[in-house]
């Protein structure tokens, strides 16, 4: 089914990294029986997981710069490690407040050999670097986090959040001062991005940008 997927989202996949997810999912499955780390098991992991993370990956593979990837509260490892795996010329750091999540994380980058990638358990405010693209997903509310997003981003970087219903958006985008589309009040600008999840029927999925 990732294969099928990729294939619907005309995203290349290479057969060694294909085998890396392959990999990247059965590890998860071990771990999700013992520690529940996603509400989702076999096809239905593939599809709200693995492809939600990577229907986005067309639309950040043509930011610039992207240079450093931050993906926060990332979980059981999405969006970043799927958009690792693919964004080979970026480096990625996954931070993750939990031990145990962060444990897993680790040994999944090391599993799969990922130089580019590197886990820090910590919380947001405690982090000092700044990056070029920060992403995160099913997190928290964009308006509610944007000053401590903003902070760990670099001049010219770009805030990706994965979000659901385009209604709900717009409201946390009103909540932040934003518009999607234009530029508000606030001098940061939003655009809202459907995304096509192959296999996710009834749903809407959206990649929210926010350019610093």
């Amino acid at each position: 089914m990732i294969a099928e997927g990729l294939e619907l989202l005309a995203i290349d996949c290479p057969p060694a990294r294909l085998q890396a997810l392959e990999r990247y999912r059965l590890e998860l499955e071990l771990w999700n029986r013992r520690y529940g780390f996603v509400k989702a098991s076999g096809d239905d992991l593939v599809v709200r997981h693995f492809l939600d993370s990577l229907a986005g990956l067309p639309v950040l593979a043509r930011l610039s710069p992207r240079r450093t990837v931050l993906d926060v509260g990332s979980g059981a490892g999405f969006p970043g490690l799927p958009l690792a795996l693919f964004l080979e010329d970026s480096r990625f750091v996954l931070l993750e407040r939990s031990a145990r999540k962060a444990a897993f994380l680790g040994n999944v980058v090391a599993l799969l050999g990922l130089a580019n990638v590197r886990v820090l358990e910590m919380q947001l405010r405690g982090l000092e670097e700044r990056f070029d693209l920060v992403t995160f997903r099913a997190w928290s509310p964009l308006d509610r986090e944007l000053p401590a997003l903003r902070r760990v981003l670099a001049p010219g970087g770009v805030i990706a959040a994965y979000k659901g219903r385009r209604e709900r958006i717009e409201a946390e985008l009103r909540a932040a001062g934003l518009s999607a589309g234009e530029a508000g009040r606030s001098p940061l600008e939003a655009a809202v991005v459907p995304l096509r999840v192959p296999f996710l029927e009834g749903e809407e999925r959206h990649l929210v940008l926010v350019r610093g």
